[in-house]
């Protein structure tokens, strides 16, 4: 990528289709949960149970592709374009070793997944023959993950917006015609369900491929003088690929622990939590957003050495995300009432919603901070900090949630307490972190 061109990288020309792909990306899944619910319950909340276990996949993959975002749009800014290709290679050869191998163990273990998680008997066929076509996305999955990186890297996020809202009316399309018997098809139920969700991601995988190699005109090489550019380049591309997916893999075997937990609590205290989690998930999306939006323009400009653009533009990020948790929170908290009867008439579920949503008012602004800084940090090759500091954190509040909650019966807004401090602790050290700009001195190129 031409220099003049990563001058003209705009933060918000890059963030507003991240959010658009932030924001429908949970639609695949709903998409999912709403046909078997045509089942019957039982079939719905089995694919809902599931959801911490696939979330293994869908979240980790994505955060170890912007190794490569990062490492190539570092290699861009320093004008090392022979790196590039490389980079997008051994990015492309890694996402799909890590869907293969994530895949092929969900589908050796199918009929063993729901027994670990704890689901009752009758639920447990339906897990099994979920998971059993279900396992087949994600290869699929990692290698368009990797793909769309590359189009991250070239500020092409649009097309990456693009593809995925082509992918949920692709899912969409496709679990209504195997799941009603369309076109004279047999109706296949859940079967139908899990396989249209397969193609549709193949799909995606497939579009995501001709846009770059068409549209983008990346063009990989076959051959063996390539081998040892790509081995010179997976070093570095570690160093930021393994601490970017080390944290969200934590975190969402941390949430299945926290589940079993808050399991206990009561169902009006469990089902307030999971409403409010959902209004979180617009506050993270544009956090989400602005913050891999950053990474990108901070990388460019790192290997550039233009380190005052880098503290800059983090900076941008960080007043900004804040500055929307902040309000949207504090929107969410006045208007909790008619906002929750939305979900539930009861009015302890609304009780517990209410502080629910005020503590958000302070801790959801530090989330900012921890998903601005981190991925920050990740940017300029410091990641390794942000993650031993995460992943410490993410099983050192445990026992703490286990006692406030349980041994103290403090409930769930004593648990949610704890993730409010342990938002603001993170949040504190990485943006001190930052401020020691010892990063000066890092970076890949």
């Amino acid at each position: 990528m031409p220099q003049a061109a990563v001058n003209k990288l705009k933060l918000f020309s890059l963030a507003w289709p991240i959010l658009v792909e932030q924001l429908t990306g949970g639609i695949v899944v709903m998409a999912d949960i709403y046909f078997l619910s045509l089942l019957g319950e039982e079939a719905a909340a089995t694919a809902g149970l599931l959801m911490p276990y696939l979330w293994i996949g869908f979240f980790v993959l994505p955060m170890l592709s912007t190794g490569g975002t990062a490492a190539a749009s570092q290699y861009y800014g320093a004008k090392k374009l022979d790196k590039v290709v490389p980079v997008f290679m051994s990015n492309v050869a890694l996402l799909s070793l890590a869907g293969l191998a994530f895949g092929a163990f969900t589908y050796l273990n199918y009929d063993n997944i729901g027994l670990w998680l704890n689901f009752p008997l009758q639920m447990q066929g339906y897990a099994e023959e979920y998971l059993a076509i279900m396992a087949f996305t994600f290869g699929f999955f990692g290698l368009r993950c990797a793909y769309g990186s590359i189009l991250a890297a070239k500020a092409m996020t649009n097309w990456n917006m693009l593809a995925s809202l082509l992918t949920n009316v692709m899912n969409i399309f496709l679990n209504a015609t195997f799941f009603f018997g369309w076109f004279g098809l047999e109706p296949m139920g859940l079967k139908g369900i899990a396989l249209g969700t397969v193609l549709s991601y193949a799909f995606a995988c497939l579009a995501v491929m001709l846009i770059v190699h068409r549209k983008a005109q990346v063009r990989f090489e076959f051959n063996w003088a390539i081998l040892p550019r790509m081995r010179a380049v997976f070093k570095p591309l570690m160093k930021i690929a393994i601490p970017s997916a080390a944290e969200p893999a934590n975190y969402t075997l941390q949430q299945i622990v926290v589940a079993g937990i808050l399991a206990s609590l009561g169902v009006l205290a469990v089902s307030s939590y999971t409403f409010v989690l959902r209004f979180l998930f617009v506050s993270m999306a544009v956090s989400w957003a602005l913050a891999v939006a950053g990474q990108i323009i901070m990388a460019h400009h790192m290997g550039a050495r233009k380190l005052d653009e880098v503290d800059a533009t983090y900076h941008r990020c960080l007043k900004l995300a804040m500055l929307f948790e902040f309000v949207n929170m504090s929107l969410f908290a006045w208007f909790y009432q008619p906002l929750i009867s939305l979900f539930s008439d009861d009015p302890q579920v609304a009780f517990y919603a209410k502080w629910l949503l005020i503590i958000c008012i302070v801790m959801e602004p530090f989330r900012a901070i921890n998903i601005v800084a981190g991925m920050a940090l990740k940017a300029v090759g410091d990641g390794r900090f942000a993650a031993s500091v995460g992943v410490a954190f993410i099983w050192g509040v445990v026992p703490v949630i286990y006692l406030c909650s349980i041994s103290w019966q403090l409930g769930i807004i004593g648990a949610w307490a704890c993730f409010a401090l342990d938002e603001v602790i993170r949040g504190l050290i990485n943006h001190w972190r930052w401020k020691t700009y010892r990063w000066h001195n890092m970076g890949i190129t």
